[in-house]
């Protein structure tokens, strides 16, 4: 008897499992990604000394609704008084060789094509001023970002705009793709 009703539940639980999912059609998503990081040369070394711990939010997906107001938000920020967390783009993985952010379509394929983009950076919080962070090698290294110690609000920056170059372009329609990397460290806040 045992048997026959543990049977009975392994085919009711397979077909509850086997029942259809719908959803409708998704056309773009996207998810934040959420990074605590405890710096070990003054958080975890066992020295006794403070510890620099805090939580970034980048969106991993930006689309066309969203390219020019893209939000760096840290909702953790437990670094040592004196110090602040100082975002940058980082150059050599997001930019080409003339300092262009490129958004690409069939990448490494014969029939690769791209459009040139401008990445700048809102100076202010009523995101009324902007300044380039690319293109020019002097530009290497401008913060796109800082948060003073203990602070979830941005000192500077902590919006970017993404503007692609399209006037002139001549490449088909599709959706092309690209991937912006930054550096964030803890520094002295001077």
């Amino acid at each position: 008897m045992k048997k026959r009703i543990m049977a009975f539940l392994l085919v009711v639980s397979m077909l509850a499992l086997a029942a259809p999912a719908h959803a409708e059609d998704v056309t773009s998503g996207s998810v934040t990604v959420n990074y605590e990081y405890t710096d070990p040369e003054t958080g975890g070394g066992g020295d006794g000394g403070d510890t620099s711990t805090y939580t970034v939010n980048i969106p991993a997906t930006v689309t066309n609704e969203n390219i020019d107001l893209i939000p760096i938000t840290v909702s953790k920020n437990d670094i040592p008084a004196g110090k602040m967390l100082l975002f940058t783009v980082d150059w050599d993985n997001s930019y080409d060789t003339q300092g262009y952010f490129n958004l690409y379509k069939n990448k490494g394929d014969v029939n690769e094509e791209s459009i040139k983009c401008r990445v700048m950076v809102y100076t202010d919080s009523t995101l009324s001023s902007m300044v380039y962070v690319d293109s020019m090698q002097e530009l290497r290294g401008r913060p796109v970002a800082k948060f003073n110690a203990g602070s979830t609000s941005p000192s500077y920056g902590g919006n970017l705009n993404i503007e692609p170059l399209i006037t002139g372009l001549n490449v088909s329609s599709g959706t092309y793709t690209g991937t912006l990397y930054f550096n964030i460290e803890v520094t002295d806040a001077s």
